[in-house]
């Protein structure tokens, strides 16, 4: 497939620049349609249908920011709770007193920052800032009032609210009496 790897390198953050950035393994181009392989007898499918040559290249761009792999990645953040092990069912959990994050751990923090720290320099403001809305609404989706939204500036995820996480089940996920089972500094 024609990668355009010279714009992806040139809009990279440069500690990511020398990375390999083919990851379209099995897709291939049919005019503007990004085609994926079919296997087994299973036909060719269309991942990604361009409309001209500067939506194709942003999807690459895209899609390399998505899986190209950092070096170190930043320190992790700290977060007030986390959650130890389970006993009948339910969560025990860790406090630490000092904390960067009020809420439970959320796996996709990073991964989320990263992909939009890499994708800001490549993407037209307008469409980088639909994809931070995106992100947005995908890290409030576990809690009735928006717990989260995106420091542009300093290019990270916020709380701005003390909302609790909430499941379908039990409605809420929060550290119950007595399941904190340890409290470190």
């Amino acid at each position: 497939m024609k990668i355009y790897e010279s714009w992806i390198r040139a809009h990279l953050p440069q500690e990511l620049a020398d990375r390999p950035i083919d990851v379209f393994l099995g897709k291939y181009l049919d005019g503007l349609a990004v085609m994926q392989e079919g296997e087994r007898g299973v036909p060719d499918a269309v991942v990604f249908q361009a409309k001209d040559e500067e939506k194709l290249r942003l999807w690459q761009f895209e899609t390399v920011c998505r899986f190209i792999e950092e070096n170190d990645p930043p320190p992790q953040k700290i977060w007030r709770y986390s959650r130890d092990h389970v006993e009948n069912g339910k969560w025990f959990y860790i406090e630490r007193r000092h904390y960067d994050y009020n809420a439970i751990e959320d796996a996709r923090l990073f991964g989320f920052e990263c992909f939009l720290r890499r994708m800001k320099a490549g993407f037209p403001p307008a469409l980088w800032e639909e994809r931070v809305r995106e992100h947005v609404r995908l890290m409030n989706w576990w809690y009735t009032v928006p717990h989260w939204d995106y420091d542009r500036k300093n290019l990270r995820f916020i709380e701005i609210s003390g909302s609790l996480e909430h499941d379908e089940g039990d409605g809420t996920e929060e550290p119950r009496p007595g399941s904190v089972i340890r409290i470190i500094d």
